[in-house]
């Protein structure tokens, strides 16, 4: 996956807001079988996004990703298997927390990629962290599976399960979100995706939620609105400034090796290995953005 910044959920028991996503701008669309569909309409639901899926031959459309009803429902099975036939990007599972549940869907997940001629473990799983025993357990299901690309974070579970509310300063989060970033990077995958933004309505709200997850370390978020989509974009892609100051830091760098310098002055910055790669992965972002 090129791109991050924005997954938008759509419900699957909706077909017009299916199509309506995918032709936003979004870099990842969410088609969402677990809480946004009612119980009563599970079943027909997953039939509708599996027909979507297999109709829409759309290769330049945003990368797909199929919500799963949580790995201990009824529903669980039947979503992994339609998902995976009717040919969704990867797979993002709800209320993850225990790293043995991880492992019992890597093996199905296992089986039908067998089934379907895909080599072992090519559909990436998106774990969904909701609660606090997720949180707690965060190190080992990032571990719990080669297949596991990223984590992310749903903040309105896991205030319920916190006996908390969500605020507009997000002191209740605090802790979660860091241990995630945390987590993430420690076990060796890619930066966490942040919650949503309930009130979409409320521009200048998700402005500063998404700058705080941000500067917190997440590398994208999820949005339940197209209108949202722009904000978390100019968030998450990096200025004319920061692509502008990332080369010259990285070719200024690469003039010192070449005269077989060590640390460098830049600016009247010591310039050293950590800053050139951060320069670089600002550059690398770019360029993933500018390839589509």
């Amino acid at each position: 996956m090129k791109k991050h910044r924005t997954w938008l959920f759509a419900p699957g028991n909706h077909p017009r807001t299916m199509e309506k996503a995918m032709e936003t701008n979004a870099d990842v669309v969410i088609y969402d079988l677990e809480d946004a569909v009612p119980l009563n309409e599970k079943d027909e639901a997953r039939e509708t996004v599996a027909m979507h899926l297999q109709e829409k031959h759309i290769d330049k459309a945003p990368y797909k990703l199929l919500r799963v009803n949580e790995s201990t429902s009824s529903y669980f099975t039947e979503d992994i298997k339609a998902g995976i036939r009717a040919g969704v990007d990867g797979i993002v599972l709800p209320k993850a927390e225990k790293p043995d549940h991880i492992n019992d869907v890597d093996q199905q997940m296992m089986a039908l990629e067998k089934e379907r001629g895909y080599a072992s473990g090519e559909i990436p799983l998106f774990p969904l962290i909701e609660s606090a025993l997720g949180i707690h357990n965060s190190y080992e299901i990032a571990k719990a599976a080669s297949r596991i690309v990223r984590l992310s974070f749903g903040a309105i579970d896991y205030t319920a399960d916190m006996q908390t509310r969500l605020s507009g300063s997000g002191e209740e989060l605090l802790y979660a979100q860091s241990q995630l970033v945390n987590s993430s990077y420690a076990a060796g995958i890619e930066g966490p995706i942040d919650t949503v933004y309930a009130d979409f309505q409320n521009e200048d709200g998700l402005l500063r939620d998404t700058q705080r997850g941000n500067r917190l370390g997440f590398k994208g978020k999820m949005i339940i609105h197209p209108k949202q989509i722009d904000v978390v974009h100019n968030v998450y892609t990096p200025s004319e400034e920061e692509v502008e100051e990332a080369s010259e830091i990285v070719d200024a760098y690469e003039r010192a090796k070449e005269r077989g310098d060590g640390a460098i002055q830049l600016n009247g910055k010591m310039i050293d290995v950590p800053v050139v790669k951060s320069a670089q992965r600002t550059l690398d972002m770019m360029e993933a953005l500018k390839e589509g």
